[in-house]
């Protein structure tokens, strides 16, 4: 008992050692994959800025004589970003946030960049990426491929001007409190929050939502409420009274259900069924009979080799056939005659 409790042991080690290894690797080449598509990032937003640059300088130095770039195949999309520009790459796993104390509906103030101090609701938060979408803020022109262009959506247009998504490092909460002398509640800027009253749930295995609290106070900041939009109404809709109304009522003196509906829940075409109508009995049988004498066409048309077994099958069942008592009889006479003559002439010729 204690070889194999040791090898259950051993076994389990030797699964953990490979899922773990696996778990690495597989790990190891997300990081990589990550690792290069920022590089590309960093490659194409250098290169937009030296061409900025440089055509900025050439505009300076040319001044009225300066060319025009929006021309040719730029003609619409000049100053824009290609679509796959604007994704920045998934963190790695270890550096994706545990908590996030800004969601989906809180107001923000942007700290950095052209739109630095513009007040806005946040739309998106993309938690692998440690980023967000504040609405109104960062907003970019893309470029938007050919096949990914609707008509009846964007009117055949090749741009579209989408808010890019910002580091949550580079936003604070908005939130009002009351003014500590007036009491008056006014838009304040929150520049860190703890959580609070966390725990671990172990079926959904992830850590709940605890309440933001602002660090060495005992002010809790509310998570925003989320409020599920009214499902919109069609003409195509059935109307509540109409679902409201009593169509069937079940009582002791009829079925407890028409005889329309059995064949519904019984599966009137399941190969499982057993009670059938006369019709499709009749049906049926004629495709069996059909098949029988499709059968004994078959059986007549056969090729000289299928004579010949045919023959020979015949013929055993011939020889195999049970003898008649009397063919049984005449065996016997036959074999007491041979054996009395066997013991005659053991016994030898009799003396005189």
């Amino acid at each position: 008992m204690d070889r194999v409790l040791q090898r259950t042991v051993r076994a389990v080690r030797s699964t953990n050692r490979k899922r773990a290894k696996l778990q690495d690797h597989e790990q190891k080449g997300q990081s990589w994959s990550n690792f290069q598509q920022r590089n590309r990032l960093v490659r194409a937003n250098g290169a937009n800025i030296k061409a900025a640059r440089l055509n900025r300088a050439t505009d300076w130095a040319a001044g009225r004589l300066a060319p025009r770039r929006d021309v040719g195949e730029q003609a619409e999309t000049y100053g824009a970003l290609p679509i796959y520009d604007i994704q920045s790459p998934t963190l790695n796993a270890k550096d994706i946030p545990k908590w996030f104390p800004i969601v989906e509906g809180d107001r923000v103030v942007v700290m950095t960049g052209r739109d630095r101090g513009k007040i806005g609701e946040v739309t998106e938060v993309l938690k692998d990426r440690g980023q967000l979408r504040v609405k109104g803020a960062n907003v970019v022109d893309v470029i938007v491929p050919k096949w990914m262009t609707r008509e009846e959506e964007q009117g055949g247009q090749q741009l579209s001007a989408v808010p890019r998504p910002m580091s949550i490092n580079d936003v604070r909460l908005v939130y009002p409190l009351p003014d500590p002398t007036t009491g008056i509640p006014r838009d304040v800027i929150i520049d860190r929050l703890i959580n609070a009253n966390w725990a671990y749930d172990k079926l959904k295995r992830e850590w709940t939502q605890g309440d933001r609290v602002i660090p060495g106070t005992n002010t809790i900041i509310p998570w925003p409420e989320t409020i599920e939009d009214e499902p919109e109404d069609y003409d195509i809709d059935t109307l509540r009274n109409t679902v409201e109304i009593e169509t069937f009522r079940p009582w002791l003196l009829a079925p407890p259900m028409p005889l329309s509906v059995i064949d519904e829940l019984r599966g009137k075409y399941s190969r499982f069924r057993t009670r059938h109508e006369h019709e499709y009995l009749e049906k049926k049988g004629a495709e069996d009979a059909k098949v029988e004498r499709r059968k004994g066409l078959i059986a007549g048309m056969r090729t000289p080799l299928q004579e010949l077994g045919e023959a020979r099958r015949r013929k055993r069942e011939v020889e195999e056939r049970e003898l008649s008592e009397g063919q049984l009889a005449a065996i016997g006479r036959v074999i007491a005659g041979e054996q009395a003559r066997a013991v005659g002439s053991l016994r030898g010729p009799r003396s005189v």
